[in-house]
């Protein structure tokens, strides 16, 4: 447990850690904002929207984490915005992605909020993938700031090299039935 996650309102002066094992190699965090090889995340949302993606070398090729099957050398930074968050009577917190998650293989341990320094406590959020094809439950359970809203812009290390086509949302198929409507020519 680290000491912003004991009092949150420290996040405002200090910047969470990035475990140098996950994250591209120059990876900076400050306050609000995770900077890779010279890139704000922020910036990069600002430029391209989201989701967005920015990959680059594991610092250490000999680390576990780059020894893991199928893993090699490379990261991507998958950045991504909190499109519904909804709290349930049961106390479940749920947030929706404007992102796919199904062909990703994220750290979630390392998901953190940009763009914003959150003083709230953490809390364990489901993050359900907003598109079509959809990954099956089980959603991915994350600990973020209890006050995460609807806007709130997301950054996670992913295994790998992820290409945007991987993450952009995919619109729902139109129905069969739909399909097989044609005109009817008059005869």
């Amino acid at each position: 447990m680290t000491l912003t996650e004991i009092l949150p309102t420290l996040r405002r002066s200090i910047p969470l850690h990035c475990d140098a094992r996950f994250w591209p190699e120059h990876t900076v965090p400050t306050v609000t904002d995770v900077i890779v090889g010279g890139v704000y995340l922020t910036r990069l949302v600002e430029i391209t929207g989201t989701p967005a993606v920015l990959s680059g070398d594991l610092p250490h090729s000999t680390s576990a984490v780059a020894r893991t099957p199928g893993a090699g050398s490379d990261v991507t930074v998958l950045v991504f915005r909190i499109t519904l968050r909804i709290d349930d009577e049961t106390g479940k917190h749920i947030a929706l992605t404007d992102c796919g998650l199904e062909h990703i293989r994220p750290w979630w341990n390392e998901c953190r909020l940009i763009g914003r320094a959150s003083t709230a406590q953490n809390t364990v959020i489901e993050l359900i993938p907003g598109d079509a094809g959809a990954a099956p439950w089980p959603h991915p359970l994350v600990s973020l700031p209890g006050d995460l809203h609807q806007g709130d812009v997301l950054a996670v290390p992913c295994c790998g090299t992820v290409a945007l086509k991987d993450v952009r949302p995919r619109p729902p198929r139109a129905s069969a039935m739909s399909n097989n409507l044609a005109p009817v020519a008059n005869s």
